[in-house]
């Protein structure tokens, strides 16, 4: 499942790229205070999910975004930032691909 992520107060641009981005569930905080909706969506992540955001950015600071990381990745799931076109899924498959060469 494709399932993307919007900061409180994210420009509808940000939902639009999601949507564009094939998301089959958009969690949007709703609150300035913290971010319940980006660790629900952790918590809840499966074998073969993808977390979609527009920007690494909107998981926090550069801590945070490292912590996400490493979460999706215990979880057997995958991160795709739209804007930085980071995909952790592409990305390791190029890595192994490169590496059996």
């Amino acid at each position: 499942m494709f399932i993307g992520y919007l900061p409180y107060e994210a420009e509808d641009t940000f939902l639009e790229k999601l949507q564009m981005a094939g998301c089959h569930q958009i969690i949007r905080e709703t609150k300035a205070d913290g971010q319940p909706g980006l660790s629900k969506i952790i918590n809840e992540l499966r074998e073969g999910d993808v977390l979609i955001l527009c920007h690494s950015s909107h998981a926090g600071a550069e801590t945070d975004f490292l912590r996400v990381l490493v979460q999706v990745g215990t979880k057997c799931a995958h991160f795709v930032s739209i804007d930085e076109d980071f995909d952790t899924l592409r990305d390791t498959a190029l890595h192994y691909a490169g590496a059996t060469r």
